[in-house]
């Protein structure tokens, strides 16, 4: 992608939010897995921060190094960088579709990335960081050379599960070295390979680990329960006595070791490592020159020009500026201690500092018909299928996200009857039916669609009791999405229609012949005070629910606007957080016609539960041809 100057920097004395999405291999169409567990995640705290006024940069792409795109682009018959160009623009589709607002959305074959990852090598090179070795590597006859990780199976040395890769476990999500692993095999003749010593770098973690142990014990306390867990087991057993291997034998297609390196030539660096620094040279990618490092490099003390040459204090207008920057990012269970361990170890010892994690959202797994989805496999339901089905990219949005395995360590199942009932029970039932009884009301003769003046009357003791409730929910709100804890977040935000419609059925509005027509029968009455607290309120409650939702529904917040004739602010949620503490949509404002909510949230007819599950069964590349022919994805998983 071409810099963009108009990508946002950080400012000193702001809030500054660097936000990551997990970077997907690009060997097949992104599933609903890998939204739900990183870039749709990532997009609602996005979303969230910006809407909140924090200075906000969202970065997320492809990792396209590695055995998995060699190994697909052997498979369809064409080369690595063919088959990178290929699912880059298939992914970048996707999560356009799913209004995935990236900031940066880059690749890790970027014109930056070789040269940032040389750079931050080289400095832990320098700084006696990085060990080179001679380790027993997996080699199989057959093959004549060394076998690439993926292409080694055989049982987990942690749990026992007997179709363990070679580089980590898809049923415990340890992480190990091929050789580790007990009666090892290759994948591709099934021949049982032999051990040859092989030169390989490694990253020093007797010098490294305790300041890894030191950031988790700092930060890792507001950490999702999983990656705490997961990054605990990994600490636990001793990073002082272990080194972690940055490169491997047999790929061409990677970032090679630079060339000043004498005995390594032929070796590139291992993609789990080099996708890492894919967040910065993405970045990088995509602003202007020098300046990814106001954001990954920032130095307190002092200030960066627009080229990214750090000034003295002297030259600063106002003195020295500190610059403080909250990396968040989301992944996927499998991802964590690659996330926890690895990429901290690696920044944490450099000078200037490099912006090290403040905060890891690890989901756990989204599974369908008792299996995991698996891009590698192709089993589950893909980006493209949600798009097939003809439904708005915000039902999805919203039954992910309402079904988001962030709790604890369960995981969590996709069911096509669990999305239709997402949509027609709560969308359409709760949401809908609130904006349609407002819209109706303030839409009557006596109002003419206009706000009446509201907020200076006495409430009634159950509009009381609603606007407590109500504050209620939204000071909930506010700490679960500063905690990103996305799914408890939109439980809370659409508790809020749901309560109101309790307020109208307080009030008794469906049996009072004042609302039932769209014709007054009353021209003469007075409307009450009661009438103008529950539209005037009602309609303000509107608005701020529009803000609310924005961060996981953006499209059928708009609507919300939309119908309430109102400007989306850029900050909808940076002010006043209670539902009457101010007046957001004023008196003698006109609002739209109730007909309109029809127009945006639809019921979905029960038997299109069939229909999908038979054609979304099976494996991904066979979906389309053969629909249902497939087994019903993948057994659970066997757990010893």
């Amino acid at each position: 992608m071409e810099p963009n100057p108009q990508n946002p920097l950080p400012k000193p004395g702001e809030r500054n939010i660097l936000i990551t999405s997990a970077l997907p291999y690009v060997n097949n169409v992104p599933h609903l897995g890998n939204i739900i567990g990183s870039v749709l995640s990532a997009d609602v705290f996005a979303r969230y921060c910006r809407s909140s006024g924090y200075n906000t940069l969202f970065v997320g792409g492809t990792d396209e190094f590695g055995t998995t795109t060699i190994l697909r682009a052997k498979e369809e018959g064409i080369s690595p960088a063919e088959l990178c160009d290929k699912y880059h623009a298939i992914h970048a589709d996707v999560y356009k579709w799913f209004n995935i607002s990236f900031d940066i959305f880059g690749r890790t074959t970027n014109s930056q990335h070789i040269k940032i990852t040389h750079d931050i090598f080289r400095e832990l090179w320098e700084q006696g960081l990085v060990k080179a070795r001679a380790v027993d590597q997996l080699w199989c006859e057959k093959c004549e050379g060394f076998i690439f990780d993926r292409l080694v199976e055989g049982t987990c040395p942690e749990c026992g599960y007997d179709k363990a890769r070679g580089d980590q476990c898809g049923n415990c999500d340890s992480v190990f070295d091929a050789v580790q692993l007990i009666s090892p095999r290759c994948k591709v003749d099934r021949w049982i390979p032999a051990r040859r010593k092989s030169d390989h770098l490694f990253l020093d973690m007797k010098r490294l680990g305790p300041r890894v142990e030191m950031m988790f014990e700092e930060k890792g306390r507001a950490w999702s329960k999983n990656a705490r867990k997961i990054a605990r087991g990994v600490i636990s057993k001793g990073l002082e006595d272990s080194s972690m291997c940055i490169t491997r034998d047999g790929l061409d297609w990677g970032t090679p070791v630079p060339e000043w390196l004498e005995g390594f030539e032929g070796k590139v660096f291992y993609p789990w490592w080099d996708a890492l620094l894919g967040y910065i040279s993405i970045t990088a990618n995509g602003m202007a020159e020098g300046e990814w490092k106001r954001w990954w490099r920032p130095t307190k003390g002092s200030f960066e020009d627009s080229a990214g040459d750090i000034k003295s204090d002297d030259d600063a207008k106002h003195g020295a500026q500190e610059t403080d920057i909250q990396l968040y990012q989301f992944l996927g269970a499998d991802n964590i201690p690659f996330h926890t361990v690895l990429f901290p170890a690696t920044l944490l010892s450099l000078e200037p500092p490099y912006t090290t994690v403040h905060h890891i959202s690890a989901t756990n797994y989204l599974t369908y018909h008792g299996g995991k989805f698996s891009k590698s496999l192709g089993t589950g339901v893909f980006g493209n299928n949600a798009q097939e089905t003809g439904l708005s990219a915000d039902i999805f949005r919203l039954y992910l996200l309402y079904s988001r395995p962030e709790v604890g360590t369960k995981n969590t199942e996709f069911t096509w009857d669990g999305l239709i009932a997402a949509n027609n029970k709560i969308l359409r039932t709760g949401l809908g039916s609130f904006i349609h009884r407002l819209l109706k009301m303030v839409g009557q003769t006596r109002f003419g669609s206009v706000v009446p003046v509201w907020r200076d009357l006495p409430y009634p003791t159950y509009v009381e009791s609603f606007v407590a409730d109500s504050n209620r929910l939204l000071a909930e709100y506010r700490v679960q999405l500063e905690r990103v804890q996305l799914r408890a977040g939109l439980m809370t935000a659409l508790a809020l229609p749901f309560r109101a419609n309790r307020l109208f059925f307080d009030y008794d509005l469906l049996n009072n012949p004042r609302w039932l027509s769209d014709v007054d029968h009353f021209p003469g009455e007075v409307v009450e005070d009661e009438d103008k607290i529950v539209v005037g309120l009602g309609v303000n409650v509107m608005y701020l629910l529009a803000g609310l939702l924005e961060p996981f529904v953006p499209d059928i917040a708009a609507s919300m606007y939309k119908m309430l004739r109102a400007e989306r602010p850029v900050t909808a949620l940076d002010g006043v957080w209670t539902v009457d503490g101010k007046e957001y949509i004023k008196p003698g404002h006109q609002v739209g016609k109730y007909e309109e909510v029809l127009q945006v949230i639809t019921g979905i007819k029960e038997e299109k539960v069939e229909e999908w599950t038979l054609k979304y069964r099976g494996k991904q590349k066979r979906q389309r041809d053969q629909p249902g022919t497939e087994e019903e994805g993948n057994k659970k998983k066997r757990r010893v």
